[in-house]
Protein backbone atom coordinates (compact mmCIF):
# COMPACT_ATOMS: atom_id res chain seq x y z
CA UNK A 1 0.00 0.00 0.00
CA UNK A 2 2.78 2.65 0.56
CA UNK A 3 4.54 1.29 -2.53
CA UNK A 4 1.33 2.32 -4.34
CA UNK A 5 0.81 5.66 -2.22
CA UNK A 6 4.92 6.38 -3.07
CA UNK A 7 3.96 5.96 -6.93
CA UNK A 8 0.72 7.90 -7.00
CA UNK A 9 2.95 10.84 -5.06
CA UNK A 10 5.74 10.68 -7.75
CA UNK A 11 3.34 10.15 -10.74
CA UNK A 12 1.23 13.38 -9.37
CA UNK A 13 4.26 15.46 -8.75
CA UNK A 14 5.42 14.60 -12.73
CA UNK A 15 2.31 15.50 -13.60
CA UNK A 16 2.45 19.43 -12.23
CA UNK A 17 6.02 19.47 -13.43
CA UNK A 18 5.20 18.74 -17.28
CA UNK A 19 1.60 19.89 -16.92
CA UNK A 20 2.92 23.50 -17.55
CA UNK A 21 4.34 22.18 -20.74
CA UNK A 22 3.52 23.93 -23.30
CA UNK A 23 2.67 27.51 -21.29
CA UNK A 24 0.37 30.28 -22.75
CA UNK A 25 -0.74 33.44 -22.25
CA UNK A 26 -4.37 34.43 -23.03
CA UNK A 27 -5.00 37.85 -23.72
CA UNK A 28 -8.35 40.55 -24.03
CA UNK A 29 -8.71 43.86 -25.13
CA UNK A 30 -11.15 46.88 -23.90
CA UNK A 31 -11.11 49.53 -26.04
CA UNK A 32 -13.07 53.25 -25.74
CA UNK A 33 -16.06 53.81 -27.81
CA UNK A 34 -13.75 56.64 -30.02
CA UNK A 35 -10.50 55.67 -30.73
CA UNK A 36 -7.82 55.33 -33.55
CA UNK A 37 -6.29 51.90 -32.59
CA UNK A 38 -7.17 49.33 -34.77
CA UNK A 39 -4.18 47.18 -34.32
CA UNK A 40 -2.24 45.85 -31.16
CA UNK A 41 0.76 43.64 -30.86
CA UNK A 42 2.89 41.57 -28.59
CA UNK A 43 6.50 41.28 -29.37
CA UNK A 44 9.10 39.14 -27.81
CA UNK A 45 12.47 37.23 -28.24
CA UNK A 46 12.68 33.73 -27.50
CA UNK A 47 16.08 31.68 -28.29
CA UNK A 48 17.05 35.02 -30.55
CA UNK A 49 14.33 34.61 -32.34
CA UNK A 50 11.55 37.59 -32.53
CA UNK A 51 8.29 36.78 -32.28
CA UNK A 52 5.52 39.12 -33.29
CA UNK A 53 1.83 38.40 -32.63
CA UNK A 54 -1.20 40.91 -33.32
CA UNK A 55 -4.57 41.26 -33.04
CA UNK A 56 -6.92 43.16 -35.69
CA UNK A 57 -8.74 45.28 -33.19
CA UNK A 58 -10.51 47.11 -36.45
CA UNK A 59 -12.03 43.84 -37.28
CA UNK A 60 -13.38 43.72 -33.62
CA UNK A 61 -10.91 40.64 -32.82
CA UNK A 62 -10.45 41.67 -28.77
CA UNK A 63 -9.02 38.19 -27.75
CA UNK A 64 -6.25 36.29 -28.34
CA UNK A 65 -4.33 32.87 -26.91
CA UNK A 66 -1.25 30.91 -27.66
CA UNK A 67 0.92 28.45 -26.57
CA UNK A 68 4.76 29.39 -25.99
CA UNK A 69 7.46 27.33 -25.84
CA UNK A 70 8.99 28.98 -22.26
CA UNK A 71 7.75 32.30 -19.98
CA UNK A 72 8.64 35.05 -22.00
CA UNK A 73 8.94 38.71 -21.15
CA UNK A 74 6.54 40.74 -24.03
CA UNK A 75 6.28 44.24 -25.23
CA UNK A 76 2.68 45.37 -25.81
CA UNK A 77 1.86 48.49 -27.96
CA UNK A 78 -0.74 49.71 -30.69
CA UNK A 79 -0.54 51.41 -33.95
CA UNK A 80 0.20 54.86 -32.20
CA UNK A 81 3.43 56.25 -31.36
CA UNK A 82 1.60 58.71 -29.34
CA UNK A 83 1.02 55.55 -26.83
CA UNK A 84 3.98 54.50 -25.34
CA UNK A 85 4.29 50.01 -25.16
CA UNK A 86 3.95 48.43 -21.90
CA UNK A 87 6.25 45.72 -20.88
CA UNK A 88 4.30 42.25 -19.35
CA UNK A 89 5.01 38.35 -18.52
CA UNK A 90 3.61 35.63 -20.38
CA UNK A 91 3.54 33.02 -18.52
CA UNK A 92 0.16 30.95 -18.09
CA UNK A 93 -2.19 33.45 -17.60
CA UNK A 94 -4.64 35.85 -18.74
CA UNK A 95 -4.04 39.32 -19.37
CA UNK A 96 -6.94 42.36 -19.27
CA UNK A 97 -5.72 45.04 -21.48
CA UNK A 98 -7.09 47.99 -21.51
CA UNK A 99 -6.65 51.18 -24.29
CA UNK A 100 -7.39 54.57 -23.90
CA UNK A 101 -6.48 57.70 -26.13
CA UNK A 102 -3.34 58.18 -24.52
CA UNK A 103 -1.84 54.74 -22.68
CA UNK A 104 -2.61 51.19 -22.45
CA UNK A 105 -2.62 49.02 -19.05
CA UNK A 106 -2.51 45.50 -18.26
CA UNK A 107 -5.03 44.41 -14.96
CA UNK A 108 -2.72 43.47 -11.72
CA UNK A 109 -1.49 40.37 -10.70
CA UNK A 110 1.05 38.95 -8.34
CA UNK A 111 2.92 38.06 -11.43
CA UNK A 112 2.57 40.84 -13.26
CA UNK A 113 3.52 43.01 -9.82
CA UNK A 114 7.36 40.53 -9.50
CA UNK A 115 7.59 41.29 -13.00
CA UNK A 116 7.62 44.85 -12.97
CA UNK A 117 9.26 45.08 -9.52
CA UNK A 118 12.53 43.02 -11.29
CA UNK A 119 12.28 45.37 -14.31
CA UNK A 120 11.84 49.21 -12.16
CA UNK A 121 15.62 50.12 -13.45
CA UNK A 122 14.26 49.82 -17.04
CA UNK A 123 11.67 52.22 -17.03
CA UNK A 124 14.28 54.61 -15.10
CA UNK A 125 17.29 54.63 -17.61
CA UNK A 126 15.36 55.22 -20.71
CA UNK A 127 14.81 59.11 -18.76
CA UNK A 128 19.11 59.33 -18.51
CA UNK A 129 19.50 59.01 -22.15
CA UNK A 130 18.45 62.41 -23.21
CA UNK A 131 21.55 63.84 -20.98
CA UNK A 132 23.80 61.41 -22.02
CA UNK A 133 23.44 62.47 -25.75
CA UNK A 134 24.11 66.02 -24.45
CA UNK A 135 27.10 65.16 -22.57
CA UNK A 136 28.31 62.90 -25.05
CA UNK A 137 27.97 65.92 -27.88
CA UNK A 138 30.34 68.08 -25.29
CA UNK A 139 32.84 65.63 -24.92
CA UNK A 140 31.83 66.16 -21.18
CA UNK A 141 34.20 63.48 -19.47
CA UNK A 142 33.51 65.02 -16.33
CA UNK A 143 29.55 64.61 -16.42
CA UNK A 144 29.79 61.67 -18.43
CA UNK A 145 31.65 59.72 -15.45
CA UNK A 146 29.03 60.97 -13.49
CA UNK A 147 26.56 59.30 -14.70
CA UNK A 148 28.13 56.27 -15.33
CA UNK A 149 28.24 56.31 -11.76
CA UNK A 150 24.38 56.58 -11.78
CA UNK A 151 23.78 53.45 -14.40
CA UNK A 152 26.92 51.47 -12.42
CA UNK A 153 24.18 52.24 -9.28
CA UNK A 154 20.94 50.49 -11.42
CA UNK A 155 23.35 48.33 -12.84
CA UNK A 156 24.39 46.77 -9.46
CA UNK A 157 20.69 47.10 -7.92
CA UNK A 158 19.43 45.10 -10.92
CA UNK A 159 21.65 41.96 -10.18
CA UNK A 160 21.22 42.61 -6.25
CA UNK A 161 17.28 42.48 -7.20
CA UNK A 162 17.26 39.62 -9.47
CA UNK A 163 19.26 37.22 -7.68
CA UNK A 164 17.62 37.66 -4.14
CA UNK A 165 14.32 36.94 -6.44
CA UNK A 166 15.74 34.29 -7.83
CA UNK A 167 17.26 32.69 -4.54
CA UNK A 168 13.62 33.19 -3.06
CA UNK A 169 11.45 32.01 -5.98
CA UNK A 170 13.36 29.09 -7.05
CA UNK A 171 9.77 27.30 -8.86
CA UNK A 172 8.42 30.45 -10.07
CA UNK A 173 6.94 31.03 -13.61
CA UNK A 174 9.82 34.04 -13.16
CA UNK A 175 12.78 31.94 -12.19
CA UNK A 176 14.23 31.63 -15.46
CA UNK A 177 13.74 35.23 -16.22
CA UNK A 178 15.15 36.36 -12.52
CA UNK A 179 17.94 34.21 -13.38
CA UNK A 180 19.03 35.51 -17.06
CA UNK A 181 18.72 39.27 -15.35
CA UNK A 182 21.90 39.12 -12.99
CA UNK A 183 23.85 36.77 -14.70
CA UNK A 184 23.41 38.83 -17.94
CA UNK A 185 26.40 40.87 -16.09
CA UNK A 186 28.35 38.03 -15.92
CA UNK A 187 31.90 38.13 -17.66
CA UNK A 188 32.51 34.18 -17.31
CA UNK A 189 29.46 32.35 -17.75
CA UNK A 190 31.51 29.14 -16.83
CA UNK A 191 30.57 30.77 -12.92
CA UNK A 192 26.50 30.25 -12.92
CA UNK A 193 26.67 26.65 -13.53
CA UNK A 194 25.84 25.94 -9.91
CA UNK A 195 22.88 28.12 -10.20
CA UNK A 196 21.77 26.84 -13.52
CA UNK A 197 21.43 23.68 -11.41
CA UNK A 198 18.88 24.89 -9.04
CA UNK A 199 16.27 26.02 -11.96
CA UNK A 200 13.30 23.61 -12.58
CA UNK A 201 13.04 21.44 -15.14
CA UNK A 202 10.95 23.22 -17.43
CA UNK A 203 13.53 25.72 -17.41
CA UNK A 204 16.32 24.14 -18.20
CA UNK A 205 14.53 22.19 -21.12
CA UNK A 206 13.50 25.96 -22.33
CA UNK A 207 15.06 27.10 -25.55
CA UNK A 208 16.34 29.97 -23.39
CA UNK A 209 17.59 27.74 -21.26
CA UNK A 210 19.57 24.81 -23.84
CA UNK A 211 21.04 27.99 -24.93
CA UNK A 212 22.64 29.38 -21.84
CA UNK A 213 23.66 25.68 -20.81
CA UNK A 214 25.50 25.94 -24.00
CA UNK A 215 27.03 29.27 -23.68
CA UNK A 216 28.18 27.69 -19.96
CA UNK A 217 29.67 25.02 -21.51
CA UNK A 218 31.05 27.59 -24.37
CA UNK A 219 32.71 29.28 -21.11
CA UNK A 220 34.62 26.37 -19.74
CA UNK A 221 36.34 25.48 -22.83
CA UNK A 222 37.44 29.41 -23.81
CA UNK A 223 39.64 29.72 -20.46
CA UNK A 224 42.94 31.45 -21.07
CA UNK A 225 45.94 28.58 -21.98
CA UNK A 226 42.62 27.01 -23.96
CA UNK A 227 42.71 26.57 -28.18
CA UNK A 228 40.71 28.95 -29.54
CA UNK A 229 37.96 27.52 -31.42
CA UNK A 230 37.11 28.35 -34.90
CA UNK A 231 33.89 29.98 -36.48
CA UNK A 232 32.78 30.84 -39.72
CA UNK A 233 30.65 33.90 -39.79
CA UNK A 234 29.33 36.96 -42.35
CA UNK A 235 30.87 40.33 -43.02
CA UNK A 236 28.82 43.23 -43.40
CA UNK A 237 29.42 42.39 -46.91
CA UNK A 238 28.96 39.02 -46.95
CA UNK A 239 31.66 37.56 -46.93
CA UNK A 240 32.54 34.28 -45.05
CA UNK A 241 34.91 35.00 -42.33
CA UNK A 242 36.82 32.44 -40.23
CA UNK A 243 39.23 32.32 -37.41
CA UNK A 244 41.77 30.20 -39.19
CA UNK A 245 41.94 32.83 -41.86
CA UNK A 246 44.32 35.06 -39.57
CA UNK A 247 46.62 31.74 -38.34
CA UNK A 248 49.58 33.00 -37.46
CA UNK A 249 48.72 36.51 -36.36
CA UNK A 250 47.87 37.62 -32.84
CA UNK A 251 43.78 38.12 -32.70
CA UNK A 252 41.88 40.04 -30.91
CA UNK A 253 38.58 38.77 -30.32
CA UNK A 254 36.11 41.47 -29.54
CA UNK A 255 32.03 41.16 -28.92
CA UNK A 256 30.07 44.25 -28.86
CA UNK A 257 26.66 45.77 -30.41
CA UNK A 258 25.75 48.74 -31.03
CA UNK A 259 23.36 49.28 -28.47
CA UNK A 260 26.10 48.45 -26.12
CA UNK A 261 27.45 52.24 -24.49
CA UNK A 262 30.52 50.67 -23.08
CA UNK A 263 31.55 48.81 -25.90
CA UNK A 264 31.16 52.04 -27.92
CA UNK A 265 33.21 54.31 -25.32
CA UNK A 266 36.05 52.17 -26.20
CA UNK A 267 36.02 52.50 -30.42
CA UNK A 268 38.08 55.21 -29.87
CA UNK A 269 41.05 53.26 -27.73
CA UNK A 270 41.11 50.32 -29.55
CA UNK A 271 41.36 52.35 -32.66
CA UNK A 272 44.47 53.68 -31.40
CA UNK A 273 46.00 49.93 -30.48
CA UNK A 274 44.71 48.77 -33.97
CA UNK A 275 46.50 51.76 -35.75
CA UNK A 276 49.76 51.27 -33.73
CA UNK A 277 50.02 47.47 -33.96
CA UNK A 278 48.24 46.40 -37.35
CA UNK A 279 51.51 46.29 -39.10
CA UNK A 280 52.64 44.13 -36.22
CA UNK A 281 51.75 40.43 -36.61
CA UNK A 282 47.84 42.04 -35.03
CA UNK A 283 44.78 41.60 -36.19
CA UNK A 284 40.92 42.35 -34.81
CA UNK A 285 37.81 40.52 -35.29
CA UNK A 286 34.36 42.20 -33.94
CA UNK A 287 31.88 40.15 -33.26
CA UNK A 288 28.37 41.67 -32.93
CA UNK A 289 25.68 41.26 -30.94
CA UNK A 290 23.24 42.92 -32.98
CA UNK A 291 20.06 41.73 -34.45
CA UNK A 292 19.31 44.84 -37.10
CA UNK A 293 21.78 45.46 -39.79
CA UNK A 294 20.76 49.08 -40.53
CA UNK A 295 21.85 49.69 -36.73
CA UNK A 296 25.12 47.88 -36.86
CA UNK A 297 26.60 48.82 -39.86
CA UNK A 298 25.28 52.29 -38.74
CA UNK A 299 27.40 52.17 -35.46
CA UNK A 300 30.54 50.99 -37.50
CA UNK A 301 30.03 53.92 -39.43
CA UNK A 302 29.97 56.39 -37.20
CA UNK A 303 32.72 55.27 -34.78
CA UNK A 304 34.98 54.65 -38.13
CA UNK A 305 35.94 51.02 -37.01
CA UNK A 306 38.22 49.50 -40.08
CA UNK A 307 39.01 46.44 -38.79
CA UNK A 308 37.23 42.72 -39.84
CA UNK A 309 33.44 43.01 -38.35
CA UNK A 310 31.04 39.35 -38.42
CA UNK A 311 28.01 38.91 -37.20
CA UNK A 312 24.44 36.46 -37.80
CA UNK A 313 22.32 39.05 -36.62
CA UNK A 314 20.84 36.68 -33.56
CA UNK A 315 21.41 39.28 -30.84
CA UNK A 316 22.75 37.30 -27.64
CA UNK A 317 22.30 34.15 -29.70
CA UNK A 318 25.14 35.05 -31.61
CA UNK A 319 27.18 31.66 -33.12
CA UNK A 320 30.16 32.85 -31.98
CA UNK A 321 28.97 34.09 -28.53
CA UNK A 322 27.45 31.10 -27.27
CA UNK A 323 30.73 29.03 -28.79
CA UNK A 324 32.84 31.42 -26.52
CA UNK A 325 30.06 32.21 -23.61
CA UNK A 326 29.97 35.41 -24.17
CA UNK A 327 26.67 36.56 -22.18
CA UNK A 328 27.88 40.38 -21.29
CA UNK A 329 29.57 42.94 -23.82
CA UNK A 330 32.00 43.90 -23.99
CA UNK A 331 34.02 40.96 -23.98
CA UNK A 332 37.44 40.17 -25.70
CA UNK A 333 40.10 37.41 -26.12
CA UNK A 334 43.80 37.79 -26.86
CA UNK A 335 44.59 34.77 -28.77
CA UNK A 336 48.53 33.97 -29.72
CA UNK A 337 49.69 33.14 -33.28
CA UNK A 338 49.43 29.51 -32.25
CA UNK A 339 45.56 29.72 -31.79
CA UNK A 340 45.78 29.71 -27.99
CA UNK A 341 43.98 32.25 -25.43
CA UNK A 342 46.45 33.44 -23.78
CA UNK A 343 43.74 36.48 -21.95
CA UNK A 344 40.74 37.43 -21.63
CA UNK A 345 38.43 40.42 -20.78
CA UNK A 346 41.19 43.00 -20.76
CA UNK A 347 40.71 46.59 -20.59
CA UNK A 348 42.34 49.38 -23.38
CA UNK A 349 45.37 50.18 -20.91
CA UNK A 350 46.10 46.09 -20.08
CA UNK A 351 45.93 45.55 -24.07
CA UNK A 352 48.41 48.04 -25.12
CA UNK A 353 50.86 47.04 -22.67
CA UNK A 354 50.42 42.87 -23.44
CA UNK A 355 51.16 43.74 -26.87
CA UNK A 356 54.49 46.29 -26.88
CA UNK A 357 55.97 43.68 -24.35
CA UNK A 358 54.68 40.49 -27.07
CA UNK A 359 55.21 42.34 -30.75
CA UNK A 360 55.71 46.10 -29.83
CA UNK A 361 59.26 47.63 -31.52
Amino acid sequence: MKRFILLVFLVFNYLIIFAQEPFYYELSVALPINTDANSLYIEYEIAGIMFKDSLDLGGKQFTFNKTLPQPVAATISINSNKVEPISVMLANNSLNITIRNNSISVGKSKLQEDFLYLTENDRIRPTYFPLYGELSAKNDTVGLKKLGVVFDSLKNNDITKSYNYFQANKTSLLSLFSFSRYTTFFSDYSKIEQDFALLPMWAKNSPDGKNILAKIEGAKSAQVNTRAKNFVQQSLTGQSISLEDFEGKYILLDFWASWCAPCRKEHPNLIRIYEHFKNQNLEIISVSLDSERDRWQSAITKDNLTWTQVSDLKGQQNGIAILYGVQSIPTNFLINPEGIIIAKNLTSEELYEMLEKLIGE
